[in-house]
């Protein structure tokens, strides 16, 4: 069976995904081979997989242009940039005649013609839906979901085109269904993998050097918030809710990720300011290196996901292979995934007080969140393990070639 995974991001998160993702399909007996950016960020990496560094894109993280007419040009650009990119990719695929072509995010409602043009060839598809709902990212926007009937009936149409449709935990798979007209047999259930990449890179500073880099007090717990800062991951709330930690806890809040463009980070800043907490606010505002993230995590007491509405997660599982617990919301298929009072507490979405008690009962008893992480740890290394993933789309692929 050969199985070729698409990912167009050579960066971040979703590239990271894919990687494993290829690498637990290959060990399962799958020949595998990850098509993706020619900024491929893990080139250096050991691939048990074939690798084709194919698509030209762009960095959505690089810096932007405050020119507003600029930034309208620029974006039509790209647009016709990403419209050819698929047209050779789908030359590509043709001519390579893979049994499986495995999708990530789907990005925009007229991929569906390019499904389509695949699907007439002969080629079975299949997807990871990451997002079962769409979140508003716009700027400006004070609405956390996008969803829209014509949105859900765009969507519905891409999905259709997909032999093979896979979710993340069974609160996800339920969602989807009630969402969308598709089959049930075509969608299948599969759990959220550990992040093995962040314990396989050298890091880039011992844990007492990335505290002294980033002008840590020894003497304060860490009170982590990791990954890209979009809307919907209730930073706010956290900021609200750290006046009380610090001062029960005498704790320390590091922000680190990359501001999305619905972000107004001056506006969080002054949050902060006005709550007097920049003695015990630490900003650093864009990607995290991979070579920073184990000690990142290491220095970290707690990982906090505050998030007003998700799916699931990445950051749980970074920070279950690096051995340290959870303290996140009662939304999407969180629950799911964080124990709780095993490798994790719940709070309430919205909800600053909820979070602030969560997060103080978490740092008050050392030895427990010792234990929270160990089981965290323990979970990474089983239920959430690649292997497991790949052997339940290798079987689903199975059924049907």
């Amino acid at each position: 069976m050969r199985v070729y995974v698409v990912e167009a991001s050579g960066k971040g998160g979703l590239i990271h995904y894919s990687y494993h993702l290829s690498r637990g399909l290959q060990r399962c007996g799958v020949e595998t081979t990850l098509v993706t950016s020619t900024a491929y960020e893990l080139r250096d990496l050991e691939h048990p997989f074939r690798v084709v560094e194919f698509l030209h894109l762009w960095d959505p993280r690089a810096s932007k242009s405050g020119n507003p007419l600029w930034h309208k040009a620029r974006r039509g650009l790209r647009g016709l940039q990403y419209i050819y990119q698929w047209y050779r990719l789908v030359n590509f695929l043709k001519r390579e005649k893979p049994d499986v072509v495995l999708f990530g995010e789907m990005r925009f409602a007229f991929e569906t013609y390019f499904l389509q043009m695949l699907r007439r060839s002969g080629i079975k598809l299949a997807d990871i839906v990451h997002d079962v709902q769409a979140y508003d990212t716009r700027k400006g926007s004070d609405n956390i979901l996008h969803q829209s009937e014509k949105h859900l009936a765009q969507y519905n149409k891409m999905y259709a085109q997909f032999n093979y449709l896979f979710v993340h935990d069974r609160s996800n798979r339920e969602l989807f269904l009630n969402l969308y007209d598709i089959p049930a047999e075509r969608v299948f259930e599969i759990p959220m993998a550990t992040n093995e990449l962040v314990l396989e890179v050298k890091p880039a500073y011992t844990p007492e050097g990335l505290r002294d880099h980033l002008g840590i007090p020894d003497d304060r717990p860490i009170v982590l918030f990791f990954g890209t800062i979009t809307k919907y991951k209730g930073l706010v709330d956290l900021i609200r809710a750290f006046p009380a930690i610090h001062q029960a806890t005498n704790a320390q809040l590091l922000i680190a990720g990359f501001p999305g463009k619905d972000v107004d980070v001056p506006e969080l800043k002054g949050i902060v300011q006005s709550l007097d907490m920049n003695d015990y606010t630490t900003w650093f505002l864009d990607y995290v290196p991979n070579e920073w993230v184990a000690p990142m995590m290491e220095i970290s007491d707690v990982v906090i996901l505050p998030y007003r509405a998700i799916t699931q997660s990445a950051v749980i599982q970074i920070a279950y292979a690096c051995g340290k617990p959870v303290v996140a919301t009662r939304v999407g298929g969180l629950p799911d995934i964080v124990e709780e009072g095993k490798s994790g507490l719940l709070a309430d979405p919205q909800n600053p007080d909820s979070l602030a008690q969560a997060i103080i009962t978490a740092l008050d008893n050392k030895d427990k969140l010792r234990e929270m992480g160990k089981y965290a740890r323990h979970l990474a290394e089983s239920r959430y393990s690649w292997m497991v993933v790949g052997d339940i789309i290798k079987k689903a692929f199975e059924k049907s070639l």
